[in-house]
């Protein structure tokens, strides 16, 4: 992965501030942190579906 996207992101300032004790881990951060997961691997799919486009429509002959 080139750079992290913003679910990647948001997801490691939450462990940063609960490493720091500024945050409990409990089932309500656990249920952020699934979400967070989530979103990211959808965003990573959307990221690698845009790529195989422009692959392919610069693979296209042009006219």
């Amino acid at each position: 992965m080139p750079g992290k996207n913003l679910p990647a992101y948001l997801k490691q300032v939450l462990e940063h501030h609960v490493s720091n004790a500024q945050l409990t881990h409990d089932t309500e951060l656990q249920s952020i942190y699934d979400r967070l997961t989530s979103l990211n691997t959808k965003v990573e799919l959307a990221k690698e579906k845009i790529r195989q486009n422009r692959l392919a429509n610069n693979s296209l002959p042009k006219s």
